[in-house]
């Protein structure tokens, strides 16, 4: 039996990021003005291509996150084998502080505010397709599927939110018939 305090600790180590990361969406939109939607857009890109980068090379090449990022494919349901919502602060808000620097506070917290949204959109889409019954009429079952499909290879499909990376850089590979094609090496 866990203490309510630790049982506490869980749940905002799992969920936090869902409260605080739509939270400092509003601050930096807001501080960016309606006016820099581009730049806020420009962010989502770059956060899509970050997230196939950081999934592919930093989770399955490099040996420190590699490891770390096996605990999730091994347990990929486990909530505490994913990343923590207490290092998001810790990982975002020097992003945040170098983009405000370089460009101003408008267009970088437009910027940093695109990123977090697309931050956003991938903790949702990740925890969904790990945690939500989704049907193949559901929109989000494109997306299970080749998640599913990256767990099963490890070599391919590296991006949760969009498949656009993983079809440039080729790395895609989809279910047909039970069967997996892929372009992945």
């Amino acid at each position: 039996m866990t203490s309510l305090s630790a049982d506490m600790m869980r749940r905002l180590r799992h969920f936090g990021d869902f409260v605080t990361v739509p939270l400092a969406i509003v601050i930096f939109a807001g501080l960016a003005g309606l006016d820099r939607l581009p730049l806020m857009l420009a962010g989502i890109a770059a956060w899509t291509l970050l997230e196939y980068l950081v999934h592919r090379f930093v989770f399955h090449i490099h040996s420190q996150g590699r490891r770390l990022h096996q605990l999730h494919h091994d347990n990929p349901s486990d909530p505490d084998a994913e990343r923590s919502s207490l290092t998001t602060p810790l990982l975002a808000l020097p992003v945040g502080f170098l983009l405000i620097g370089a460009a101003g506070l408008e267009d970088g917290s437009a910027i940093f505010a695109g990123l977090l949204s697309g931050y956003l959109v991938f903790i949702v889409v990740h925890y969904a397709v790990h945690r939500w019954p989704i049907g193949p009429n559901s929109w989000l079952y494109s997306a299970k599927i080749r998640h599913l499909t990256h767990h099963h290879l490890e070599n391919c499909n590296f991006g949760v939110t969009t498949i656009f990376w993983d079809i440039v850089f080729r790395t895609h590979a989809r279910a047909v018939g039970g069967h997996i094609r892929s372009e992945a090496g």
